[in-house]
């Protein structure tokens, strides 16, 4: 990979770095939404902040898409890309744009869809979780983040239009795959992996840098074991691909699981966890289920470079047993 400004900069100040190109580029691309909404609807923001918080409206709910379009775009993608270029010649190498085995593909978004009632109870245990006493007005600052932000997924997701159910997979969760991953496993592993030496810490504090950067208290634990399973998806496979398809997949599912319950096809309870039998029965499964496909991808990826770097050993020795020939 050729030179280039922070190729070889200190791992802190790439960190800063790419947090300053993100700050910058979603404040850019916030104003550039923000325009778009003041030319499409009239509706300036600074004048009146509490402009699109009118759920039952549908065109409030085309404008937090919007919004939703180029936050994605100016807080992940953009910024991943500039400090990539800034970093590699080999930009899309640098990002982990690499060939990933059709093999590991498939088992990582069975990984991912395996792993629903496992994310399930994690989830169920963190709404159990209570600040102590002292931390009471946290909490209810917490709590109110969270009934916002269900109330804007449920308002975006809950639309019964098939076309709104296909540009929300663009926007919630294609672009967000693609971004959040590009951000915290692409770049932030190999910085972390390089800062700290060691793989693993770099893995679990990419995942808590992903859960917190949601801000969502009653999420973080679910949010958290996803980013590690995610990150040792990337680590495993080598290629950035293999996390962005199993986050996709997940960011889908619930898409279509919310748009189904809004249209009465499918029980609000099939997205949550009771503690009874079976649904303990299930979690028990999607462990084992899970664990099976973990310890398949990392023997079939060990299997695929061991093969690979022995093909480049025989290849080496060939070639200098031709010049040895050739002499």
């Amino acid at each position: 990979m050729g030179s280039r400004p922070f190729s070889n900069a200190d791992p802190f100040l790439q960190i800063i770095v790419l947090f300053l190109i993100a700050f910058f580029c979603v404040g850019v691309f916030m104003l550039m939404g923000q325009g778009l909404l003041n030319a499409l609807w009239g509706v300036n923001l600074f004048e009146n902040p509490g402009a699109l918080s009118d759920y039952e409206n549908e065109h409030v709910v085309q404008m937090n898409r919007l919004l939703l379009f180029f936050q994605h775009l100016g807080l992940f993608v953009v910024p991943a890309i500039i400090f990539a270029r800034l970093s590699s010649s080999a930009w899309k190498q640098y990002l982990g744009f690499r060939f990933v085995m059709p093999r590991i593909a498939v088992a990582s978004v069975l990984v991912m869809i395996a792993s629903l009632p496992l994310i399930n109870v994690l989830a169920w245990i963190n709404e159990g979780l209570v600040l102590p006493e002292y931390l009471s007005g946290l909490e209810e600052v917490f709590a109110g983040m969270e009934e916002k932000a269900q109330k804007l997924t449920s308002a975006i997701a809950g639309t019964g239009s098939v076309v709104s159910l296909g540009i929300n997979i663009i926007i919630v969760a294609l672009l967000p795959a693609l971004g959040e991953e590009m951000i915290f496993r692409g770049l932030l592993i190999p910085i972390l992996r390089k800062w700290t030496g060691n793989v693993h810490v770099a893995v679990w504090i990419s995942a808590f840098l992903f859960s917190a950067m949601h801000f969502q208290f009653y999420g973080f634990l679910p949010r958290f074991v996803l980013g590690a399973l995610l990150g040792y998806l990337f680590v495993w496979s080598k290629s950035i691909w293999a996390p962005i398809l199993a986050h996709f997949v997940n960011n889908a599912l619930a898409l279509v699981l919310l748009f189904l319950i809004a249209r009465g096809s499918i029980s609000e309870e099939v997205d949550s966890f009771d503690p009874e039998l079976s649904d303990w029965l299930w979690v028990g499964g999607s462990l084992i289920a899970v664990s099976g496909l973990i310890f398949y991808i990392m023997k079939y990826a060990k299997g695929w470079k061991d093969n690979r770097q022995a093909q480049q050993l025989q290849k080496g020795s060939e070639v200098k047993q031709l010049k040895d020939h050739d002499e």
